[in-house]
């Protein structure tokens, strides 16, 4: 999936100018959101990983939620290799992605770095083309990675579900594979938790029931399942999340977003791909072809839970409004 920006990546580098210099190829993919340590020992503190002596409480102020590190195997504190293996025996940094940065080829040097737990490698003076191919496989395999490991969550689930017999506690929608509501209501809850903001947003087929009336119930099922589809085929921010709401209704949440706008353009692109696709309506007075409405919010962690059920009344009634 394509990045748009929102990725958040640490550059450890104890070169001030090499760090500046790979900052600055990251803009160019519209990587924007870098932050810079000048050292190793800088680096752990961002992520949370206390050092010899130190507690959880004494680094509590880690960042935590970088989507990938570039770090330099060279370094004069403590050398990029140790910085690797410190941060895969952290239950915290344990799965981040880790591209390091090397000035050699020797095969030696590279053969410790992958045994440390770097994803991949790239030689200085870096390449732009090369850096860029390498951070948006890594955050691919990444965002894969995290799916991958929400469905094996969802299989314990179901299977604890079958054991109790409690079939209804499965994660992912059956009719659209996307999340359920359920999983919207816990993001709210973690961003208040965390006290986090976020953008919000609402899609809803117009005319959905009508359409369902003309064409029937598996019709409509059929419709949801290739809606569903062509948005998950929408670049997103890796963080965002689609959820099925109900009967031609999908919501979403970007956590940590600092306004809607991220969140609006991927609206419009939604809403483009399915007038692109002109599937037949047969029963709106609005389109002979299927619509979409699309609104999305900005709201602080303790006004989520509000904006979405603003989002959904204001969106009935709007689309009533219009019968």
């Amino acid at each position: 999936m394509t990045q748009n920006g929102r990725s958040r990546i640490l550059v450890v580098d104890d070169v001030p100018e090499s760090a500046l210099i790979t900052k600055s190829l990251l803009a160019k993919g519209n990587f924007h959101d870098i932050d810079i340590a000048r050292g190793g020992h800088e680096a752990l503190r961002k992520c949370g990983i206390p050092e010899a002596g130190e507690s959880d409480l004494q680094v509590a102020g880690g960042e935590v939620d970088y989507s990938l590190v570039i770090l330099d195997i060279m370094m004069p504190d403590i050398d990029g290799l140790e910085v690797c293996a410190r941060m895969r025996l952290s239950p915290r940094t344990r799965y981040l992605p880790i591209l390091m940065l090397t000035a050699t080829n020797d095969t030696e040097l590279l053969n410790q770095a992958y045994m440390a737990g770097a994803d991949d490698f790239l030689t200085k003076p870096i390449d732009e083309i090369r850096l860029l191919a390498r951070v948006r496989t890594l955050l691919r395999i990444q965002r894969e990675r995290e799916r991958r490991a929400l469905r094996e969550e969802d299989l314990k689930v179901q299977n604890a579900a079958l054991r109790q017999g409690q079939a209804g506690m499965s994660l992912i929608d059956p009719q659209t594979e996307l999340l359920k509501r359920r999983i919207l209501d816990l993001v709210i809850s973690d961003c208040r938790a965390q006290d986090r903001p976020a953008a919000i947003g609402l899609l809803q087929v117009v005319d959905f029931e009508a359409y369902a009336a003309l064409h029937g119930e598996a019709a409509a099922r059929r419709l949801s399942q290739d809606l569903a589809r062509r948005f998950q085929a929408i670049p997103a921010p890796l963080n965002m999340l689609v959820v099925a709401n109900g009967p031609g209704s999908f919501m979403l949440i970007h956590p940590g977003a600092p306004q809607a706008q991220a969140l609006e353009a991927w609206n419009r692109r939604a809403c483009a791909a399915v007038e692109e696709a002109q599937i037949a309506h047969g029963n709106s007075i609005q389109s002979e072809h299927v619509t979409l409405w699309a609104k999305a919010a900005w709201a602080g962690p303790h006004e989520l839970a509000l904006t979405a059920d603003a989002l959904v009344d204001t969106t009935r009634q709007a689309l009533l409004e219009r019968q």
